[in-house]
């Protein structure tokens, strides 16, 4: 046995010692700031203070002539302004209510707190950190000094030849090809890279439960799908890699294998300019979507027929421009708030205003990964071939969880898209189906039905946007409903995790664990991160409204209340609703059960974030960046005189003129 001296067993029960200890742990677990705690502190603090100017605006102008009911409870204001970030659009007043400015914060709080702005913020900040990080490196080279003082004289030539981009990138290739050779002219054997063998299990009662395979598990179902999927993806599978001057060596998740320091900066270049054009795109993207609805919207707003709608279904007065432009927002945010308090359910049977909305709502966020890849895509086709606007375009598609949360490759696309739409019909068939019989649908006209049903089947994944009272729908309907609403994000949560560049680290799985392993493995952890917490505040909500549901009060039971929470965590914003008015059930609610739904709506918003360990939110420089890309990528260390030259190599592509005066600097200080 070791020897314990008292000294040493002095020191480890040491109060001193021992506090000292707790306390660096409270620091380093609780306070160091990672992207979820950076993520979840902007949602805190934005809320916090609009929350307060919400509600002092209602008390500045007080229930007078004109503003109605906007002086609101602070924590009534607390919960529309969590409601808006959050893009729940759960609403415990009626938005026609408030003030114009009140409308006008919680508008602007869609726009900042939804899916498309948020990561567009990820991206900018990344791009941010690339540029620092690459002007450190400029300040230890000369020749990238006196590059950048060329460029500064130059206003950035715009000439662009694609010949000269391709002659230089041959060049480089070549110098690489001879120094492989020792000094006899021979080439240096290569590497033999060693793959674990793959893990096949042959009997089918040692997958899965053991049983008879189900439908999908057979072997003709998997070669059926893969051939078809293998036909459709087979022309955007990564071929050819212009945008680099090496050959890179890839495995099975597009990491970039065995790289020198060299190959590493350059491709830290060209990531640099990957997140550059995302950024365009996503700032044209959102532009362009928010102009869409706006061109659709406002003209169709001043026909008589939509104002009359309108005079009728909010007798107070709503100007149409402004219901246009908000219908606009919320819809492409997903928010489910409508300064309208019936939201769509006057504008039953209207094809124009309903499939306009519909598309806001998909693109918004249900679809939108992938409508961004295809803009990524088109754009690349667009543009001219060997240009260094195409090449980068190349890099986020053959390489996009690299830079970013929601872009995905080709295959996994394909896949989500067959799912959400999968998803969507099955909406539309409950609605059309389970409610044959039910009294309020049956009055509706068969064209109309099928309208409305499509258009809730979109509101129901997450935009919250509602064409008829669900107090009307047949019970068996809300159930599905509500199933529905649970699993909405899990498509698109699936297809991030999966598709993480460290996935093996996040979930701690093996490199040679096969994909329905790490399948269920992302699943087990997001049932486990989901599940205790809805039914917590499920039973919160109960205790706190224990007297509304022994007196059966209108609107309060317990299945509403289970619709309720579960509305409010996947920030979906339906619910069954109080009879005669238009406000949630959670208008209702006691306020510590409000304040219960507050935390829901944070947490819902944020069970769809990556893993710490994602690719695609670490910074450059951060210390966990470098270890995981030196493990996946560990390649030599460069010498002096390659170091110089990948900091040339490294700003090629910038333009063309700019490329030929680097040359002419590196040969100079060579010579030198």
């Amino acid at each position: 046995m070791p020897d314990v001296t008292p000294e040493s067993t002095e020191d480890e029960l040491s109060p001193h010692k021992t506090k000292q200890e707790f306390i660096k742990y409270i620091r380093d677990e609780l306070f160091t700031l990672n992207f979820y705690r950076a993520h979840m502190l902007y949602f805190i603090a934005v809320i916090a203070i609009s929350s307060v100017i919400v509600y002092g605006e209602g008390v500045k102008n007080g229930p007078k002539d004109g503003y109605y009911d906007s002086h609101v409870s602070y924590m009534d204001a607390l919960f529309l302004t969590c409601s808006a970030m959050t893009t729940t659009g759960l609403n415990s007043v009626n938005l026609g209510d408030l003030s114009g400015f009140q409308q006008a914060v919680l508008c602007v709080l869609l726009m900042i707190g939804n899916i498309p702005f948020v990561s567009m913020v990820i991206v900018l900040i990344r791009q941010s950190m690339f540029r620092k990080r690459m002007s450190e490196v400029v300040k230890h080279s000369r020749t990238m000094q006196r590059l950048v003082q060329d460029i500064e004289k130059s206003h950035m030539d715009g000439g662009n030849n694609g010949s000269d981009t391709v002659g230089l990138r041959q060049r480089t290739r070549a110098e690489r090809g001879t120094s492989g050779r020792d000094e006899g002219g021979q080439t240096e054997p290569k590497r033999m890279k060693i793959r674990p063998l793959n893990k096949r299990r042959t009997f089918h009662h040692q997958t899965g439960f053991g049983f008879v395979p189900t439908p999908w598990e057979t072997k003709l179902a998997k070669n059926f799908f893969a051939r078809v999927f293998d036909n459709i993806t087979s022309e955007l599978r990564p071929e050819q890699h212009d945008y680099i001057s090496f050959k890179p060596h890839l495995d099975s998740r597009g990491r970039f294998l065995e790289l020198s320091e060299h190959d590493r900066l350059e491709l830290g270049g060209v990531e640099y300019r990957a997140l550059q054009a995302l950024l365009f795109t996503l700032i044209g993207y959102q532009l362009f979507w928010y102009m869409f609805g706006i061109v659709f919207l406002m003209p169709y707003s001043y026909r008589s027929e939509t104002r009359d709608i309108l005079r009728e279904a909010q007798p107070g007065g709503l100007n149409h421009q402004w219901w246009a432009f908000f219908s606009t927002v919320t819809e492409f945010a997903n928010g489910g708030l409508n300064v309208l308090n019936a939201n769509f359910i006057p504008f039953s049977g209207m094809p124009y205003i309903l499939i306009i909305a519909g598309v806001l709502a998909l693109i918004g966020q249900t679809q939108f990964p992938i409508f961004l890849r295809l803009t990524i895509w088109t754009m690349q086709k667009m543009v001219p071939k060997g240009s260094r606007l195409r090449n980068t375009l190349q890099f986020l598609l053959q390489h996009p969880r690299r830079c970013f949360i929601y872009l995905f490759p080709s295959r996994q696309t394909w896949y989500l898209l067959a799912i959400q739409i999968t998803i969507d019909i099955t909406a539309w068939l409950c609605f059309e189906i389970l409610n044959i019989g039910m009294p309020d649908i049956e009055a509706l006209p068969t064209g109309t039905r099928i309208l409305d049903g499509l258009f809730q089947a979109t509101g129901l994944r997450t935009s919250g946007a509602y064409i008829i009272a669900f107090s009307s729908l047949a019970p068996a309907c809300l159930v599905a409903y509500l199933v529905i609403m649970y699993i909405s994000s899990y498509p698109l949560v699936m297809t991030l995790r999966k598709t993480n560049t460290y996935e093996e680290r996040s979930i701690g799985l093996q490199e040679g664990d096969d994909s329905a392993a790490g399948i269920a493995s992302h699943l087990q952890k997001q049932l486990a991160y989901d599940i205790w917490f809805q039914f917590l505040a499920f039973f919160l909500v109960c205790v706190v409204e224990r007297a509304h549901l022994r007196a059966a009060d209108p609107g309060f039971d317990m299945f509403s209340l289970l619709f309720e929470v579960t509305s409010a965590y996947g920030t979906v914003g339906l619910s069954t609703g109080v009879p005669g008015e238009d406000i949630s059930l959670s208008g209702r609610f006691a306020s510590l059960s409000k304040v219960v739904m507050l935390f829901v709506m944070v947490r819902g918003r944020h069970r769809g974030l990556p893993l710490a360990i994602d690719r695609s939110i670490l910074l450059p420089g951060e210390e966990l960046m470098k270890r995981l890309d030196l493990e996946y990528g560990a390649g030599p260390s460069a010498s002096a005189n390659d170091q110089r030259e990948l900091i040339s190599d490294s700003e090629k592509n910038t333009t063309q003129a700019e490329s030929s005066r680097l040359v002419q600097s590196a040969e100079r200080e060579n010579l030198g």
